[in-house]
């Protein structure tokens, strides 16, 4: 059976709305209802990788009273660690303390306002930039796995302090081992490609056992200097695709 994963990285904005309104259900706000949606129609399994703050919010200060829906549609909804805050390269020199923290502070909160079942056991870091103490630091967190950034043959690059034999490996599709750390790559970053773009990149993609696509939160919002108008119709053409490839939605936890 062939499967795909759909992460979204960068995720605070829609809890501090969440937090600040009288909403009545996590899915009464534009943005997590954009992936009901797409759930109910493809049956899609959504993880979101959260920022622990931004500005004059953080998770601390999240709304616990949607905990029991968030446990509901723990089956195909789950979050996990991301960062601290927005910044460039957070952990590309950090060591196992600073790491461990902030990814223990993100689970902290999730259990409190969402619930265990909705923690997910994997993770994409912020840039994907970590030392091998900042990699132990994740497992010690009971991370399992984390999908990073890898390029192409042609423009190479490395997350997670892989070595060049294992990044090759990710590069080419496949889950590896790295010093206990189930690591892959992510195929395609869809804020970064045009619906056409995206759709020639899966036609490449068709073949493989497993195919990992990600999006960022900001792009869903009129007030982000890149954002995407067309943010719901770049992920039903990328599902309805896969689909028709034949592949079916999976947790990249669920492949370990």
């Amino acid at each position: 059976m062939k499967g795909f994963t759909f992460t979204v990285d960068d995720n605070i904005k829609f809890l501090k709305e969440l937090t600040n309104s009288n909403l009545k259900s996590i899915f009464d706000h534009p943005y997590p209802a954009v992936y009901k949606a797409l759930h109910e129609k493809f049956n899609v399994k959504v993880q979101m990788n959260l920022f622990y703050r931004e500005g004059d919010f953080n998770l601390s200060m999240m709304t616990d009273r949607f905990k029991k829906e968030w446990q509901e549609n723990a089956s195909w909804l789950k979050l996990s660690f991301h960062s601290d805050y927005e910044n460039v390269d957070p952990y590309i020199n950090s060591g196992y303390e600073e790491v461990f923290n902030d990814c223990n502070a993100v689970q902290k909160e999730i259990i409190r306002f969402a619930g265990e079942s909705v923690l997910a056991k994997t993770t994409t870091v912020h840039y994907c930039t970590t030392t091998k103490d900042g990699n132990r630091a994740l497992l010690d967190n009971g991370i399992k796995g984390v999908l990073g950034l890898y390029g192409t043959e042609e423009e190479p690059c490395v997350s997670y302090s892989l070595d060049e034999v294992s990044a090759l490996k990710a590069r080419r599709g496949e889950t590896v081992n790295f010093e206990g750390l189930m690591v892959a790559g992510i195929d395609i970053v869809l804020n970064d490609y045009s619906i056409e773009s995206i759709l020639s990149q899966l036609e490449k993609l068709k073949d493989r056992p497993l195919v990992k696509v990600m999006i960022h939160e900001q792009y869903f919002y009129p007030s982000h200097w890149r954002y995407m108008p067309n943010f719901k119709e770049h992920l039903d053409t990328t599902f309805t695709a896969l689909k028709n490839y034949g592949f079916t939605p999976v947790f990249f936890e669920d492949t370990l």
